[in-house]
Order: C-alpha cells, then sequence, then structure tokens
C-alpha cells in the first residue's frame, strides 16, 4: 500500500510511548457487526468467563484512557459497560467505515487520535497504539494500520480527526471500503513480529472470531 513500513518498536521503547499517549488516543470499539456465522450477537459471546466486548475493552483501556463503542444499537445495550456508545456517520449502516467516521465526529477536545479495536479480535500486541501512532507520526500522514505474517488488518489502526473529511466523502461516493480510505490517507504499515503463548498453546495477535469453532479455540486459550 505504501513504500514505507517500519516494524514495530521493540515492547521495552513502546511501554514509555505508549505511557505518553494514553490521553492523546482515543479507542473506538468496532461493536457493529452482525456475526451472522457465530449465529448473532457477537459482542456478547463468551470466551474464558467474559464477553469478547469486555475482553477488548480491557484491551484498549490499557492503553489509551478514553474508550467508546461504536454500534448503532441502542445505547442500553451497552449500559453496563459505562461507555460511550457512538453510531455511524454521516448515517447508519456504512459498515465499518461509518463506525470509524462516526468515532472520528466523536472524539473530545484535545484529542486528534482515534484508534479502532474491532470486538472480535481481543488479542492484539500491548504495544499497537503508540507503534501506530508514532509511525503516523513519523510519516506526517493521518493514518497507520497492522501488519502480521505478511496479512493487512485494516480494521486494527489509527486515523486523525483531519480523516473524518476523507471517510465522509468516500461514502458520499458510495465507496466504504476500509482499505480504499486508508490509500487515500497515504497510510504506513506497521508490522508486528511476535505471537502470544501460555499453557494453551500458541496463538497469533490479530486473530478473528467469527465462527463458533474460533471462539472455542480462543475459550480454550484463555481458559489455561
Amino acid at each position: 500500500m505504501t513504500p514505507s513500513s517500519p516494524r514495530a518498536p521493540d515492547t521495552k521503547d513502546a511501554k514509555h510511548r505508549t505511557s505518553s499517549t494514553r490521553s492523546n488516543v482515543a479507542a473506538l470499539i468496532l461493536a457493529g457487526g452482525e456475526g451472522r456465522r457465530m449465529g448473532g450477537n457477537k459482542p456478547f459471546r463468551e470466551v474464558a468467563g467474559k464477553t469478547l466486548l469486555a475482553r477488548v475493552i480491557e484491551t484498549a483501556q490499557a492503553q489509551c484512557d478514553h474508550v467508546m463503542i461504536s454500534s448503532n444499537e441502542d445505547a442500553g445495550v451497552f449500559a453496563d459497560y459505562g461507555l460511550p456508545v457512538v453510531g455511524d456517520q454521516p448515517k447508519p449502516g456504512q459498515g465499518p467505515l461509518g463506525g470509524i467516521c462516526g468515532g472520528l465526529w466523536a472524539l473530545p477536545d484535545g484529542i486528534d487520535w482515534l484508534v479502532t479495536f474491532p470486538v472480535d479480535c481481543p488479542i492484539v500486541p500491548g504495544n499497537m497504539v503508540g507503534a501506530l501512532l508514532n509511525a503516523a507520526q513519523e510519516a506526517n500522514v493521518n493514518a497507520a494500520f497492522a501488519r502480521y505474517a505478511e496479512r493487512d488488518h485494516y480494521l486494527s489502526s489509527i486515523w486523525h480527526r483531519d480523516g473524518a473529511a476523507v471517510i465522509n466523502h468516500q461514502i458520499g461516493d458510495d465507496n466504504r471500503r476500509v482499505g480504499a480510505a486508508l490509500r487515500a490517507m497515504d497510510a504506513v504499515t506497521v508490522t508486528f513480529t511476535e505471537s502470544f503463548a501460555n499453557l494453551g498453546g500458541e496463538i497469533t495477535p490479530f486473530t478473528n472470531v467469527n465462527t463458533p469453532d474460533d471462539l472455542r479455540a480462543l475459550d480454550q486459550f484463555l481458559s489455561k
């Protein structure tokens, strides 16, 4: 996508960067998908005693002070989590790109960056936010996204508030592809290399939980 593809910083350096960016980046949990392959109700499916949504919230809160949920459902559905709920912009039904646009529109004053966490992707590197922010700022662009094992993960990405205009224009042209928005912003790629291991085996970061089998595999890994 871009000739600039920096690697993620090592864990020691990333910890310092993350601590300095917690209050400068807001997190958005993308929880609007229907989850048909899982039988619906994806955010509230449980794995190792917690819902997917609860796990992703914990992951986001470990890296960002301000966390929001993206969904067009009634906010009351998420009342137990005590987080702001923002809908798609400029109108409902625009897929993840509409959710990202809604998150950018909802950024609090003083926060210029939004990082996205898909609700079906509870395992991400602990330095993800700092690495994405650092890469975007160093390249002087408005977006960056994650890559692992030569696979791009467009929804594990960071966006500057100025990108809302680009996304809004793209949606107006009936183009809701997240990858196209990233290309329009000359987004840089951040390559992550570490996997996660425990007594339950090994799992790669950015693993999507889309089916009941995926859910069982993650439950087995996290339950050890």
